[in-house]
């Protein structure tokens, strides 16, 4: 028997979406580590912002998670930073609670980090919070390194990267 092959499509997002986002802001799992809905009026106040591209990730159709990548140094003194110059930043959540701890956040962020190193970005950042063991798990599996904590704005995180195979690593994350 072999594995099913998932479909993960990127669709850009819409306000069509904020209703399938405010359902997942109110699960337990979400508020956990985003807080309440209220993070809606961020996304909502980015949405026409071009340094961020933000995605609802769908699988075989069925909404599935939430994804941005974004511009690190479209940001005066952002955390990753230290990173080379045309690097992504990516925040993301799986919605779907059902969903969670099957393997498919590993599995639609290596299609988008695919995506960015094929356009010739150097390195992506993710930063979760240290205590995410879940995600901080799924990001190792795909080759994040990273050992450094910060306090930011948004929260005490865990400064992780992964480099375009043919692009060094930067020493330390200073």
């Amino acid at each position: 028997m072999g594995m099913k092959k998932h479909r993960y499509q990127f669709e850009p997002l819409g306000e069509q979406h904020f209703d399938i986002l405010r359902d997942w802001f109110r699960s337990p799992e979400v508020q956990k580590w985003y807080g309440d809905d209220s993070n809606l009026k961020t996304i909502e106040n980015h949405l026409s912002d071009d340094r961020i591209s933000m995605m609802l990730v769908r699988l075989d159709g069925r909404p599935l998670a939430y994804l941005q990548d974004y511009e690190i140094f479209g940001w005066e003194h952002h955390h990753l930073n230290f990173l080379p110059a045309g690097s992504r930043g990516m925040d993301t959540f799986i919605g779907q609670q059902d969903m969670l701890s099957k393997g498919h956040g590993e599995n639609y962020l290596r299609c988008q980090i695919n995506r960015l190193f094929k356009v010739g970005v150097p390195a992506v950042g993710i930063d979760p919070h240290p205590d995410n063991v879940r995600a901080i798990r799924a990001y190792e599996k795909l080759g994040f390194k990273g050992d450094q904590k910060r306090e930011t704005e948004w929260g005490r995180v865990l400064l992780m990267s992964l480099h375009r195979p043919e692009y060094p690593a930067p020493k330390s994350h200073n």
